[in-house]
């Protein structure tokens, strides 16, 4: 695999030592100080409609951002929006990392209209180009996201054609509801572009305005404790399924999924369990693998909720017997209220090089991004 060049490549003359890459977060969250910002990204008709009235985008729920965050990631201007000093200070100095892979968090969601959810997001992919791949990317430790919509396919395939030659976008980007399993063939001629452009596609944990809020099969949760610690692996593992059962992973060989926000340890015995069956069930999909051999080539998982236990040790194996050494990446949901800091994200017991691995190896293949960076401001001020 051939590495992309990053924004803005160093001349021999000026370029500074090389920085190995230790620590790569797959989950931060950047915002627009306030919904202004983004109108003058967005085509006609909506551009004019968002000027005139709003009505349609106050109806969605678009005129305000998330604001579940550290309180210190906001500034003292009242803005709720990202500040891109306060950024790289919690990012590359309090805590370095060495790249951050962006997710505009609110603007992923659904509306009740398809049409607006490409608009919003198409103008969130033109934001997030000219400000944090651009003006705000000094050193190129910026890497972004192509956000997309699946509940307009055609729509979500002209952002992919649209952004991916662009060299700071390295996935598409999708909220894990959609109004069918992600399996389907409705949504095929997203993932074959992606799969053309070889990108791979995170799913981020995200609702809308079209979905019932914590429902399941037998119903609707009554917690929000229930709904934080069941539906992201519930959707996930139903997506998973549907990826395998349909033959999207051997239409598209080379295509990868990232589950963010949803934990990790779940994938083994729901695919140990749909296995055991595979054998006598599965005759009828045009599959060629079986379930687990599909999760080892295909899909991937970051920390952030950290997988936890009191006992070290059993963490470890839980971790091993997962295969998180290989499918695991470090994510630290930056700036929400859970976030995790990399040196205090993993398991003390786990093994060195399998730290390594998710803390950065299996982002640096996953993005394809080099290995190493060049020195800048940041290292010289004491971030790493």
């Amino acid at each position: 695999m051939t590495t992309k060049t990053l924004i803005r490549p160093e001349t021999p003359e000026s370029r500074p030592d090389p920085v190995e890459v230790t620590v790569i977060d797959t989950d931060v969250h950047v915002e627009p100080r306030s919904f202004d910002e983004l109108i003058g990204y967005m085509d006609v008709p909506w551009r004019d409609r968002a000027i005139k009235a709003r009505v349609p985008f106050r109806r969605a729920g678009f005129t305000t951002f998330d604001v579940a965050g550290r309180m210190d990631a906001y500034p003292e201007t009242g803005d709720l929006g990202s500040d891109p000093e306060l950024v790289e200070k919690h990012l590359f100095l309090d805590d370095p990392i060495d790249y951050a892979i962006l997710l505009p968090w609110s603007l992923r969601g659904f509306t009740v209209d398809p049409a607006l959810d490409t608009a919003l997001a198409g103008a969130v992919n033109r934001w997030l180009a000219e400000t944090w791949l651009s003006k705000y990317n000094t050193e190129n430790r910026y890497v972004g996201s192509i956000s997309v919509s699946v509940e307009d396919p055609v729509g979500a395939v002209r952002e992919i054609e649209e952004w991916a030659g662009h060299p700071g976008f390295r996935q598409v980007a999708i909220s894990h509801y959609g109004p069918r399993p992600f399996g389907h063939p409705m949504y095929d001629q997203i993932w074959e572009a992606a799969a053309r452009h070889r990108l791979p596609v995170s799913i981020h944990f995200k609702g809308g305005a079209t979905q019932p809020l914590g429902w399941t099969s037998t119903g609707p949760l009554q917690f929000f404790v229930e709904y934080h610690s069941l539906i992201a692996p519930m959707a996930y593992a139903t997506h998973m399924a549907s990826f395998i059962c349909n033959g999207v992973l051997d239409r598209h060989p080379g295509l990868q999924f990232l589950f963010l926000e949803g934990g990790f340890l779940w994938y083994r015995p729901f695919v140990d369990r749909m296995g055991r069956h595979w054998q006598k069930t599965a005759k009828e999909f045009p599959t060629r693998k079986t379930p687990l051999q599909y999760v080892l080539d295909h899909f991937r998982f970051a920390t952030q909720p950290v997988e936890e236990a009191a006992d070290p040790l059993q963490i470890a194996t839980l971790f091993e017997e997962a295969n998180a050494g290989d499918l695991l990446m470090f994510s630290s949901d930056y700036p929400h209220y859970d976030y995790d800091p990399p040196s205090k994200a993993l398991p003390r017991a786990l093994d060195v090089q399998v730290k390594k691995k998710i803390m950065a190896g299996n982002a640096l293949e996953f993005f394809d991004l080099p290995k190493t960076r060049p020195g800048d401001r940041f290292d010289r001020k004491g971030g790493r």
